[in-house]
Formats: C-alpha cells, structure tokens, sequence
C-alpha cells in the first residue's frame, strides 16, 4: 500500500470493501487458519470444499476433516452469542468448547479419575503445560469466572478499536494462560477474543498459520515475563496483516 494507514483508516477501509460479502467466507478463512495453526493438514480449497459442498476428502484424515466441521460450528455459535449481546459465564464457556470438540473429543484419563473433552468438561489434573506450570484445577472454577466477569464488565466500556482489540487479545491470553480444557486451549482462546471483537461489530481477527512460531514466541515471552504486551504487540500485527491483506485483494 503506498501510505501507511491507522488502524481505524483500515478498519473502514474493510468494512467498505466487505459490507456486501457474506460472513461465512471470513468463517471459512477464520476456521481455517485457526485449525491450521494447531496443526491441521487442509488447505483452504479444501476447507472450502469441506465446509460449503461438504465435501469429504479421501486422502487426508477424518479427524482433520471433523476438526474444521467442529470449529466452523464453534465460531458461529460465539459470533451469534456477541451479535446477541449474551454476557459471557462458565457454562457458556463450556458449552463452546463442547461444541469445538463434539467430534473429535472424548474421555481423557488422569491419576484421579476421567474427564469428557466433548462434554466441555474443565481438566480435573494439575498438569503441566511444556514446561509451564498451569493453575491447579481445584482452582480453574473460580479463575475462569473472574475472567469472565472481568470481560463482561469491560467489555461494555471500552469504546475506541484499539481499546476493543486489546481487551480481545489480553483476555485470550489470559484463557491459554489458565489453560482449563483438555483439549482446545488455543482455539478456545481465540474464540473468546472474536466474542469480543463481535460484540463491538469488529472485525474477527486470526492467526496465520505461516506465523504459528512467532505466535509460540510471543505467548512464551509473555508467560517468562509474565505480562501479556508481548503476544498483544504479536497480535495487532497478525490484525493489521489481516486489514490489509484484504485490502489488498480487492
């Protein structure tokens, strides 16, 4: 681009040039990048096909496939939950996560008993996560309701995009910090900072996965230091790549 625009110039910019554009298309790409960075094998071509003709691909596996499904699934339940205005609270939470592992999920086994990914239920071990440390699960109920009431308090003052954006990726941070499911943290964690993008009618912003190790990066610098400016700084830049890369394309 040949000037150097602001971040609000670009978020009208977008809107312009997408007002006529269905929302599904961004869900597709949205879905596919997330998936994509926790490790999922499709191509968007073949997310697309997947997800508007349903088609099912023989040479990649059904658990991928499922996962696209799922997360398809997940997204639009939060964006209808933040277009709705619902205010966030644990089983909401968990009721997501439900619906992101429906299909692949099941019974994880720890020391002390078992848990059901696709039931949304939270980790009942005190694990560790790579070499972090995670809360203890005794812990998890209440940590993730202050999260949340944190959010849903916030969330009706912040006002400017930058305000918005960085509550987003500040409370997404904060959600793989706790790291409450079995399955899914990273997902969820970014599902939770496009409710709150959605709810001030923003647009939803991603991971790419060609920058999957700089995002390791920056949420493990985060984590050492132990403050999220790191992964937040990480994160408008992916928002930013994002506004004009579409820009762009039109």
């Amino acid at each position: 681009m040949s000037a150097i625009l602001t971040l609000p110039q670009l978020l009208n910019r977008f809107r312009d040039l997408k007002a006529n554009e269905a929302n599904d298309t961004l869900n597709i790409i949205h879905t596919h990048h997330s998936v994509g960075v926790e490790g999922g094998s499709l191509t968007l071509l073949q997310v697309q096909s997947l997800l508007q003709k349903g088609i099912r691909l023989t040479d990649k596996s059904l658990t991928d496939q499922l996962l696209i499904v799922d997360y398809m699934s997940a997204l639009q339940q939060v964006r209808a939950m933040a277009i709705q205005k619902e205010p966030l609270n644990r089983i909401a939470l968990q009721s997501i996560a439900s619906t992101l592992m429906r299909q692949t999920g099941g019974p994880i086994h720890s020391l002390l008993s078992q848990y059901n990914s696709n039931l949304g239920e939270l980790r009942i071990d005190s694990n560790m996560a790579g070499k972090r440390v995670l809360i203890d699960a005794y812990k998890l109920p209440k940590a993730i309701d202050n999260l949340l009431k944190e959010v849903n308090s916030t969330i009706t003052r912040v006002r400017t995009p930058r305000q918005i954006y960085d509550l987003s990726f500040e409370a997404h941070f904060k959600l793989l910090t706790l790291h409450p499911f079995g399955e899914g943290n990273g997902q969820m964690a970014r599902l939770l900072m496009n409710y709150i993008q959605q709810f001030h009618q923003q647009p939803i912003s991603l991971v790419y996965i060609d920058s999957r190790i700089h995002y390791m990066s920056a949420l493990e610098v985060s984590w050492r230091q132990k403050t999220p400016t790191p992964i937040m700084s990480f994160m408008h830049s992916q928002l930013i790549r994002f506004l004009q890369e579409c820009i762009e394309q039109h």
